[in-house]
């Protein structure tokens, strides 16, 4: 198959707008996910480079307009894929490939063969670091692995297509013989474009579905675990448990005179109040196990491996801690108390998941009416002198 240059940036100029019209959608949509602006950006360059190269006939500057605007999109994919990471990118960099291509196009000279050395070339180096960075940080999910995969692809065409202009500049390959070839070499690079965004694509839906179970997973207000994670914690807890023998406590905290701190200061200061409660909570739980926040002004602690005198001790620390500790809340110092309830889990006592929480329940319960009835009895003494 032998097919003219202008027919080939034709092709890449459609399959370019279609990308470009796929991430513009995933832009508008989902803006803030990092990466996609720099596809987004990449797509648009080298459509309208692939426009320009089209028209090199009309002129020197169409060429190296287009050149310009391809490498400088090849190396937004670059900085894209570090973004998308979370590393930083030097932006000077881009610049300099970008320049350097300019400057090796004008030193080529009119020679086709010598300017497609040039071309491949400088596209060649963002698109095997962006290779480089997908390898080391994607950790062969399957949108780094597809995006990976098809920039070998397209990184050998690139090698293919340099390597048989080198070989038509010293006169090992005729013009007739690269051009029975080199209408496959263009189509592995364009075929590789696409599916890297495929793979850029899958790399961002797996991104934003990471994102979703993170919100099914975690309490708004505070950061921390909600109900539905700390249910599935406390499960795997107990399956782990019955496989090697190892109980678990649980910690069920309560702020005492919760609504009060609502009515008095209203709900803003309250909701300060539970942030201050579960950081304070989650620090001194934190080596032995994890806190989430079950609902209101509850919160729960897992502690693996933790017997219940264990829990009873860090839930001692925790008591002191909070009740040490005073919200300033406008001009205001606001402080209060918790009760915690313990229940241990064994693995050979058979009980389940709901069994051990209705426990710890119990057991808060019969701490609050302790301390009720001590302060009725305290009441009572005062007033009887």
């Amino acid at each position: 198959m032998q097919l003219d240059f202008l027919t080939l940036y034709v092709i890449i100029l459609l399959n370019s707008l279609s990308l470009c019209t796929i991430w513009a959608g995933i832009v508008f949509a989902y803006r803030g996910l990092p990466g996609v602006n720099h596809w987004f950006v990449a797509c648009v360059m080298t459509t309208a480079g692939g426009g320009l190269l089209a028209l090199e006939g009309y002129g020197r500057a169409f060429t190296f307009g287009g050149i310009a605007l391809v490498v400088a999109g090849f190396c937004l994919v670059w900085v894209g894929v570090r973004t998308f990471y979370g590393l930083r990118t030097d932006w000077r960099i881009s610049v300099a490939i970008t320049l350097v291509s300019l400057i090796a196009m004008s030193l080529a000279g009119q020679g086709r063969a010598s300017q497609n050395v040039i071309y491949a070339a400088f596209q060649m180096i963002p698109l095997g670091l962006s290779l480089a960075c997908l390898l080391r940080h994607g950790r062969w999910k399957l949108g780094a692995t597809v995006a990976a995969i098809a920039m070998i692809l397209a990184l050998i065409g690139h090698g293919a297509e340099t390597t048989e202009n080198l070989l038509r500049l010293t006169g090992h390959l005729s013009t007739e013989a690269y051009y029975r070839v080199a209408a496959y070499n263009l189509l592995a690079v364009i075929f590789g474009g696409s599916v890297w965004n495929l793979g850029f694509l899958l790399m961002t839906i797996d991104r934003l579905r990471g994102k979703l179970a993170a919100l099914a997973n975690i309490d708004e207000l505070t950061g921390l675990p909600n109900r539905r994670k700390l249910m599935a914690m406390a499960n795997a807890c107990m399956k782990r448990g019955l496989r090697i023998g190892q109980g678990f406590s649980i910690l069920l905290i309560d702020v005492d005179r919760f609504k009060e701190i609502n009515d008095t200061y209203g709900h803003a200061a309250g909701d300060a109040y539970l942030r201050l409660i579960g950081d304070i909570a989650a620090r001194r739980a934190g080596p032995f196990g994890v806190l989430g926040r079950l609902s209101g002004d509850e919160f729960n602690a897992i502690l693996p491996g933790l017997s219940e005198a264990d829990a009873r001790a860090v839930a001692d620390d925790i008591q002191h801690m909070i009740a040490g500790q005073k919200l300033l809340w406008r001009g205001q110092a606001i402080s209060t108390t918790v009760s915690i309830g313990v229940a241990e889990w064994r693995p050979e006592g058979g009980m389940s998941i709901d069994a051990i929480f209705e426990q710890a329940d119990r057991a808060l319960y019969r701490l609050k009416r302790g301390r009720h009835e001590a302060a009725e009895r305290h009441a009572r003494l005062e007033r009887l002198g």
